[in-house]
């Protein structure tokens, strides 16, 4: 069995170059190979490819590689391609990736698992009647990266509000998604698996000089990370078995992220499943000083629970292969 390893130039930056694209940077290509390296180091037959804008080009080189399921799908376009040719991949699939944020909350909500209360605003003119608690806080609904977010976007009063709202809705090209802000922890889950999924160590992210995560705050990674987070035994399980929760009734495959805010009253409450989370173990900066690589939430609580590159990834991998009934295939012929 052999794995493709898709890699997309400007996959994580996309839409802040909308906004700011001279603080851009695309690591798209080193991340790729960050997993490649990972599967070869696991002894699995891996090779990088590059997703193409002519989707043929891209069937032909899956097809001239002998690929059997590939890694590292990280867009809607991706997933939808490999669904229709018939092509195994890692993670979510085309019944949770194409949801944004406001009607994933709308499946937790029924589900009655705690997320912020919110409204969704068309464009600048459109904005519906706000019955909701002071703060606010406004982000693209198909946001990506922290894309768009800055400490603006944390709206006091109804006045700022329109001002954000043009911003998402004209500059980056989405609705905005207008939600209740939660005072409290910020914390992200990761969870690997399917039918058996793991929950990794908490990641709690504070902020240096911030009162959110920004864009160049996150991708920058100018946070302080914390994992395992702080919490009390008590705690720690509420807050795993909302993540686990979360990923079961929104069908989470493989691997995730839940983004959470542990408000003052104890409550974990969800904004975000990630389905193509970042899984580096580390941050790297070039000969310029600049960095090259962004350092993965997933990959602080993978380390967190003692897992190397080859583990971490072979985990995600191999929930895939038994996902789609592959293990008769020989996937580790590399290390006969």
């Amino acid at each position: 069995m052999k794995v493709g390893v898709f890699w997309r130039k400007f996959r994580n930056v996309e839409q802040q170059m909308r906004l700011t694209p001279d603080k851009v940077y695309d690591d798209a290509y080193e991340e790729a190979y960050h997993h490649y390296s990972a599967l070869k180091s696991a002894g699995y037959d891996a090779c990088l490819l590059e997703w193409k804008k002519d989707p043929r080009e891209t069937l032909e080189n899956i097809n001239k590689e002998n690929i059997d399921i590939i890694f590292n799908a990280s867009s809607l376009k991706e997933i939808a391609f490999l669904e229709t040719f018939g092509i195994p991949y890692v993670g979510s699939g085309i019944d949770l990736v194409p949801l944004n944020k406001a009607q994933r909350k709308e499946i937790v909500a029924y589900n009655k698992l705690h997320t912020p209360k919110f409204v969704v605003a068309n464009d600048v003119n459109n904005i519906p009647e706000i019955n909701l608690n002071y703060p606010l806080f406004v982000k693209p609904i198909n946001g990506r990266g922290s894309a768009g977010i800055n400490e603006d976007n944390i709206i006091y009063k109804y006045e700022e509000l329109p001002k954000v709202v043009r911003k998402i809705t004209e500059h980056i090209g989405q609705k905005a998604l207008i939600e209740e802000f939660i005072e409290g922890r910020e914390i992200t889950v990761g969870v690997i698996g399917y039918e058996k999924p793991l929950v990794l160590p908490i990641v709690e992210i504070e902020y240096n000089s911030a009162k959110t995560n920004t864009f160049e705050h996150k991708m920058y990674d100018n946070e302080i990370i914390h994992c395992p987070a702080n919490f009390s035994k008590e705690e720690e399980k509420r807050i795993k078995d909302a993540a686990l929760n979360i990923y079961g009734v929104l069908n989470g495959k493989d691997y995730s992220r839940i983004d959470m805010i542990v408000g003052k009253d104890g409550i974990p409450y969800f904004l975000e499943i990630n389905t193509f989370a970042g899984l580096t173990m580390d941050s790297k900066k070039g000969e310029d000083g600049k960095i090259k690589v962004h350092h993965g939430y997933m990959g602080y609580a993978a380390k967190a629970a003692g897992m190397a590159a080859a583990e971490f990834i072979g985990n995600i991998l191999e929930s895939a292969i038994e996902r789609y009934g592959l293990r008769d295939k020989d996937t580790r012929k590399l290390t006969s």
